[in-house]
């Protein structure tokens, strides 16, 4: 395949392994597995040392020896005269593309052809025209909810056999129309078949009769036997990487959104208590001393020597207990000083987030953190229209954030608890051999950012959702998801998730006409517990110096109450309405219906700004006259 360019950030997110990536020129090509991506063009594994990233509690959480940065482009020298002065470490390094789906045709004779996963360019030999053309690639391509994914099976869809034996000419033949209809695959046997039915999927991800796809039913002529997914994993750098599986399989078009569902976890950093070990650990990151590093030297004495070489002088003279303490935390993040997490929970995410939302509701001046207190409904003088409805407001005026990629999903987003059980199945997406020692890791990316934290009473969230009417209605919602077999459990979602979930987008959406950030470049962070109910609204970006101040200018008191004001006012009508409120209260809608009154006109996100896939909204839990928090 051709190079194409990528940025580091987005091989943890839109374009990891497994993805597709469409070129300019309108060439699509598949990322490979995370075992190739720091090998030169030699074929020889690179010191990958320079490439770690510091974050211990993702580290331990996630159960890995390291993250590590995707690995930037550097172009080595060839002349001989080059000084060694100017050559460069880790030059040359590619990460793999593969050319997928493998099946093309003429643009001419419409011809079909399939070529091999490595090959650079799509000009081949057409049978049909008798020379060479620039071949097109295929629109669809296969997948299931394993993670898995194929070429479409042209062959066996037009003789409607799947285990056929024919090796005849296709073509791929277009008529007048605006369906799958009007597309069909020929065979020079005689056979052919129109596309209708491929894509459709309804209940594809349960279990039973219901869950089995149109593509599986109708395969096989007269319904004799369900075909059933393949189980290839191109991204392995081979077509034959065939595991079992036992999904219905459904074609989707080789750009569509669903093809790809990144699942990251992230972590804001935490300082710890002590200023003069974060200095130290400052150091130590930008020196690259690694736990790896530290684990060759077998006394404290030893490690502390090594650590120190180079330092400067002022931190050189800093005590040798900060030093001890620093080196522990590189080590394995154990320090309690150092933002270490409490709490029993199942979930990673909510047992990083729940030490995060300490921090985040105090006042902090460190390197990677600065909170300054803005608001607190129990000191404030101020009385403004909805200030009785929020509790803290917070203006984060810096933060780190570290992102990492622990898998993927096909057909539907990644919205289960993140248990070590789904970790370590990602895992084995990521990698050919997930085990082997050289692979205890995970690709992460740091960016910098700035926000705006605000909290709701907890009290008054409590007492709200006791209200009869409050859990009546909810017990609705909570009730399609049953239905649905959704991969949220309906049984420990509480009404406080779905309210401060909607008014984020409501406030991030705002916030975008407000301050000057698209809406695609500001995110948000939900802490929501039995404890706490909060959000942190920010926007970040791959530059050390972080962002310009807009946003978090906008957690001002003058400036947040009135933007809420326009939020809640603005949620009150849609301009679906009364379409999107009636349906809501009824049926719901959005993906599986697991929302309520919410849609693209009124409360929908870029894919990149929210953490929950534009599900689990709806504006009545805020605006409604008998339900509604601010009503």
């Amino acid at each position: 395949m051709k190079d194409l360019p990528l940025r580091r950030g987005q091989l943890v997110t839109t374009f990891g392994p497994g993805s597709l990536v469409i070129s300019p020129e309108g060439e699509t090509a598949m990322v490979g597995a995370l075992d190739k991506w720091y090998i030169n063009d030699q074929g020889n594994r690179i010191d990958i040392n320079q490439y770690e990233l510091q974050e211990p509690r993702l580290k331990t959480l996630l159960k890995v020896q390291r993250l590590l940065a995707p690995p930037d482009y550097r172009a080595g020298y060839k002349m001989k005269n080059v000084s060694s002065a100017m050559k460069q470490e880790n030059t040359d390094i590619f990460i793999p593309l593969l050319r997928f789906p493998q099946w093309h045709y003429c643009p001419n004779c419409r011809t079909m052809h399939k070529k091999g996963l490595s090959e650079r360019t799509n000009r081949y030999y057409c049978r049909g025209c008798e020379k060479e053309v620039n071949m097109n690639q295929v629109p669809f391509v296969m997948v299931c909810s394993h993670g898995h994914i194929s070429d479409f099976p042209w062959r066996e869809w037009a003789h409607r056999d799947e285990h056929t034996k024919c090796e005849g000419m296709l073509r791929l033949l277009s008529t007048p129309g605006a369906t799958l209809d009007s597309l069909e695959v020929r065979c020079s046997c005689g056979k052919n078949r129109s596309l209708k039915g491929i894509t459709t999927r309804k209940g594809v991800i349960g279990e039973g009769e219901e869950s089995v796809s149109e593509l599986s039913k109708k395969m096989n002529q007269n319904g004799e036997g369900i075909y059933i997914c393949p189980g290839f994993k191109p991204w392995f750098g081979s077509d034959q990487n065939v595991v079992g599986c036992t999904q219905s399989p459904v074609a989707v078009l080789k750009n569509s959104l669903n093809v790809y569902y990144p699942n990251t976890i992230s972590a804001i950093y935490l300082p710890g208590k002590v200023k003069e070990a974060e200095e130290i650990i400052d150091f130590l990151t930008k020196k690259h001393v690694t736990a790896t590093h530290l684990s060759g030297y077998s006394t404290p004495e030893d490690k502390l020597h090594y650590a120190m070489i180079g330092a400067p002088i002022h931190i050189k003279d800093i005590d040798r207990d900060m030093w001890n303490l620093a080196i522990a935390y590189i080590e394995n993040g154990s320090s309690n000083d150092l933002g270490s997490y409490e709490g029993q929970s199942d979930d990673a995410n909510e047992r990083l987030k729940h030490a995060e939302y300490d921090k985040l509701v105090k006042e902090m001046d460190s390197k990677h953190l600065k909170i300054r207190k803005e608001w607190d409904h129990a000191d404030s003088q101020n009385h403004h229209r909805f200030s009785g409805k929020f509790n803290l407001i917070n203006r984060v005026t810096k933060l780190k954030e570290t992102i990492v990629l622990t898998g993927f999903t096909r057909l539907t987003t990644g919205t289960e608890t993140m248990t070590q059980e789904n970790l370590l199945e990602g895992k084995k997406l990521l990698f050919n051999e997930p085990d082997a020692p050289q692979n205890d890791w995970l690709p992460a990316h740091e960016v910098y950012g700035e926000g705006i934290f605000f909290t709701l009473p907890l009290q008054k969230i409590k007492a709200w959702e006791k209200d009869p009417q409050v859990k009546r209605y909810f017990e609705k919602f909570k009730s399609r998801l049953r239905r649905q077999k959704s991969r949220i459990d309906p049984e420990s979602l509480l009404p406080r998730k779905v309210l401060l979930h909607t008014l984020s987008h409501l406030v991030i959406d705002e916030l975008a006409l407000t301050c000057g950030y698209n809406a695609s470049s500001i995110r948000e962070r939900l802490y929501v517990s039995d404890e706490h109910v909060g959000v942190l609204i920010y926007t970040s970006s791959g530059d050390v110096d972080g962002t310009f101040g807009g946003l978090v200018r906008m957690g001002r008191e003058e400036h947040f109450f009135p933007i809420i004001e326009k939020a809640i006012e603005k949620a009150s009508w849609c301009s679906s309405d009364p379409v999107c409120t009636e349906i809501g209260k009824g049926s719901g809608q959005g993906i599986n219906q697991l929302n309520g009154a919410a849609c693209h006109n009124c409360c929908y996100l870029p894919e990149t700004s929210c953490e929950m896939g534009n599900l689990l909204l709806d504006r009545l839990l805020l605006i409604d006259p008998k339900i509604g928090y601010f009503s």
